[in-house]
């Protein structure tokens, strides 16, 4: 049912939630949780083939739009979910030094289209 690469445990679900609390948006509007999972999906299906590592896309996934307040354009939301992962990075998740850089630029520079 899951891939093999699938990182998705009860505390990645306690992070989701953790979210969700402050979360401004429609939780099941266009950039919300369902939106997150398709890019769950997506991502560790590319991992497969690419060997991204699927606990970083796993996390890209949920922070990557989580700071989002805005449907339409919002500048400035990648960076914004980047650092709400550094803000519970060893409380809620671990990750290395090497993983957690590549987790903030990604949601930083996916605002851009990067």
């Amino acid at each position: 049912m899951y891939p093999d690469n699938w990182p998705v445990d009860r505390h990645f679900i306690r992070l989701v939630q953790v979210i969700k609390r402050q979360y401004r948006l429609p939780w099941y509007g266009t950039h919300g949780v369902t939106h997150w999972g398709r890019v769950l999906e997506n991502g560790l299906r590319l991992a497969r083939v690419t060997g991204a590592d699927p606990q970083v896309v796993a996390l890209f996934a949920i922070f990557h739009d989580a700071q989002r307040i805005s449907e339409g354009w919002d500048r400035g939301h990648g960076k914004r979910g980047a650092d709400l992962a550094a803000g519970l990075l060893d409380e809620f998740f671990n990750l290395s030094q090497t993983q957690f850089d590549l987790l903030y630029q990604a949601c930083c520079l996916h605002t851009d289209g990067l």
